[in-house]
C-alpha cells in the first residue's frame, strides 16, 4: 500500500539547494512497453526451477589418460602438464574427474567443452594455469564473435548446450588483473574475451563449487547465454567477479563468496566496453541472492545497459530487465550509470533499466554528504566540489526501481543515497607538454528515472528513516569556466527523477 507519493519529480525539492532539474531526454513514444511488470516473486519463482544441483557419476577419472600428460618448460622451470589428458576424456568420454593431488594439474591452453560436457574435481583439487597462458582456462568450444556481427538468443544453430563445471580450485597465477588476459586462446580469436572461465554462445550452464584464485579480468565470464546457473563460488583474485554480457536470459548467481575483487563482484552489463564482451545485448531475468562481500573487495555491483553500434551502423539496443539483487552482504555501491571508455564520451549510449529490485542488505549504506554542491556544480576538483558517487548512481533511463528492507547509516545534515545524473572526473595522462585530462564519465549524457520506489528503509538503530525521498538527488552539471587550466571541464548534461514513492 502506498503511503506517500512524490510525482513528476523530487529535483524541486533540491531548487534552495541550487540544484536545479535538466531538460532530460525521456523515453522515446515508440519504446516497447513491458505488457505486465513482473513482481519480484514472480521473477524469483520463473528462476527457481534454475537452482539445480549437478549430479554428476561415473566420470572418467583424469588418471586413467596419465599418459597423455607431458612436461614443458617454461622459464627455466618444468611444468607437469595436463591439458591433454583432460581434453581427451572430456572429448572421448564426455566427462572427467579430477581427483584430490599433492601435485597440481598444470594446464597450457584452455580447456574446450562441446554440448553435453561435464567436469567435476575435488573440492581441493588444485588447477593452474602455466605462466605463459594468457588466455582463458575453460570455455565452450562453438563460441561466435559477438563484437564482430549481431548475435541473438533464439539462433541455436551452434549453440552449445548442458555444459557443467563442478569443484576444483582454478589458478591463473596472475598477481594483477593487468597481468592476466582470459582471451579465447592463444591467438585471440575472439574479441572482448576476459575471463578465467568463459562461456559464450552457451544454454544450460551450470558452474558450481568452485574457488577461483589470481585470475584475468574476470573469474566468470559468460554471454550469450540462456539458463545460467552459478552457485556456491570463492572469488580470490583482484578481476571482477560474475561478469555477464547480453544477450542473456535468465540467470541465477547465489552463495558468491567474494574473498578479494579488483572491480565488481557481479557485474550485470548489457553493454560493454570493447575489450571485455565477447558479446553484448538485452539482459533479461537474474537473480542475485546470498552473496557476500568481505574486506579486500571493492563491494561493487554493476547493471549496465547501452546501445550498442557496429562499425556498418547496426545499432542494437542493449536493455537490462527483470533483476532480483537481494540478501547481500558487504556490498555498498550499485553501479547503474552508462560508462564509456576513457576520454571516448560519444563510444557509449545512455540505456534502459526496467523492473529491478533491490532488497535486503546486511550492513549499513553510508549517505554521500552533499554539503558545497551547488548550481555551478562541474563534478571532482577544487573549491570543495566533491565526486558525487552515492551507495546507488543512476545514468540510464530507468522505470520501477524498487529499493526495500536496506539499512541506512544516519547522514549528518544533507545527504545523498540515490544520485542521478551523470558525474565527472579526469584521469591526467601523458608527461610534459603531452600532459592532458582524459573524462573518465559521460559528463555531458542525460537520463530521466520514470519511477522509484522506497520500503522500509530503516537506520541502524531500526527507526525508519523519515522522508527517504529527500535522499534522491537528480543533478544538473555545468562547465567549469577555468577549464583546462583547472580540470574537471565539467558538462551539460543532467538527471531528472520524474516520482518516487514511498510504501507501506
Amino acid at each position: 500500500m502506498k503511503i506517500s507519493t512524490f510525482p513528476l519529480t523530487v529535483a524541486t525539492a533540491f531548487v534552495a539547494l541550487g540544484v536545479f532539474r535538466c531538460a532530460a531526454l525521456s523515453f522515446a513514444a515508440d519504446e516497447p512497453t513491458p505488457e505486465k511488470r513482473l513482481t519480484k516473486e514472480e521473477i524469483v519463482d520463473d528462476l527457481t526451477p534454475l537452482i539445480n544441483y549437478p549430479e554428476l557419476k561415473d566420470l572418467p577419472n583424469v588418471r586413467e589418460y596419465e599418459s597423455r600428460k607431458r612436461t614443458v618448460e617454461i622459464g627455466g622451470k618444468e611444468y607437469v602438464v595436463w591439458t591433454d589428458a583432460i581434453q581427451a576424456a572430456l572429448d572421448e568420454k564426455k566427462g572427467v574427474y579430477i581427483p584430490k593431488s599433492d601435485d597440481v594439474y598444470y594446464i597450457d591452453n584452455p580447456i574446450m567443452l562441446d554440448s553435453d560436457r561435464a567436469i567435476q574435481a575435488d573440492p581441493e583439487a588444485r588447477i593452474h594455469a602455466v605462466p605463459d597462458l594468457n588466455a582463458c582456462m575453460l570455455r565452450n568450444r562453438h563460441m561466435l564473435p559477438g563484437r564482430i556481427r549481431p548475435v541473438y538468443l533464439d539462433d541455436d544453430s551452434s549453440r552449445d548446450f548442458r555444459i557443467t563445471v563442478n569443484g576444483g580450485i582454478w589458478s591463473q597465477e596472475k598477481k594483477h588483473r593487468s597481468e592476466g588476459d582470459g582471451a579465447s586462446d592463444r591467438k585471440r580469436t575472439i574479441p572482448g574475451s576476459a575471463g578465467v572461465f568463459l562461456f559464450s554462445n552457451v544454454a544450460d550452464l551450470s558452474i558450481t563449487n568452485v574457488r577461483i584464485e589470481k585470475g584475468a579480468p574476470f573469474a566468470i565470464h559468460v554471454s550469450n547465454a540462456r539458463n545460467v546457473f552459478v552457485s556456491d563460488v570463492a572469488v580470490e583474485t583482484n578481476c571482477d567477479g560474475v561478469h555477464f554480457n547480453g544477450p542473456l536470459s535468465r540467470a541465477v548467481v547465489q552463495n558468491l563468496d567474494c574473498v578479494r575483487t579488483g572491480d565488481d563482484c557481479v557485474a550485470i552489463n548489457a553493454w560493454d566496453w570493447p575489450q571485455s564482451g565477447p558479446a553484448l545485448g538485452p539482459i533479461d531475468r537474474v537473480l542475485v541472492q546470498n552473496c557476500r562481500s568481505v574486506s579486500g573487495s571493492l563491494k561493487d555491483i554493476r547493471l549496465l545497459p547501452g546501445v550498442l553500434v557496429y562499425p556498418d551502423g547496426t545499432k542494437i539496443d542493449c536493455p537490462i530487465t527483470n533483476v532480483v539483487l537481494r540478501d547481500l552482504e558487504g556490498f555498498n555501491y550499485f553501479k547503474m550509470y552508462a560508462q564509456s571508455p576513457a576520454g571516448l564520451q560519444n563510444e557509449c549510449q545512455v540505456g534502459t533499466l526496467d523492473n529491478i529490485y533491490v532488497d535486503n542488505l546486511k550492513g549499513a549504506l553510508a549517505c554521500t554528504p552533499t554539503a558545497g554542491w551547488d548550481a555551478d556544480f562541474y563534478g571532482v576538483g577544487p573549491n570543495n566540489k566533491v565526486n558525487p558517487i552515492a551507495p546507488i548512481s543512476i545514468l540510464s533511463n530507468s522505470r520501477n526501481l524498487t529499493f526495500e528492507n536496506l539499512t541506512i547509516k544516519k547522514p549528518e545534515g544533507d545527504a545523498c543515497l540515490i544520485y542521478v545524473g551523470p558525474e565527472c572526473m579526469q584521469f591526467w595522462y601523458g608527461s610534459g607538454e603531452n600532459r592532458r585530462p582524459v573524462d573518465v564519465f559521460m559528463s555531458d549524457a542525460t537520463c530521466v528515472v520514470e519511477n522509484i520506489e522506497f520500503k522500509n528503509l530503516r537506520f541502524e538503530d531500526g527507526t525508519p528513516v523519515p522522508n527517504p525521498e529527500k535522499l534522491v538527488r537528480p543533478v544538473k552539471l555545468s562547465r567549469n569556466p577555468k577549464y583546462p587550466k583547472e580540470s574537471p571541464r565539467g558538462g551539460d548534461g543532467g538527471g531528472e527523477v520524474r516520482r518516487v514513492d514511498v510504501l507501506q
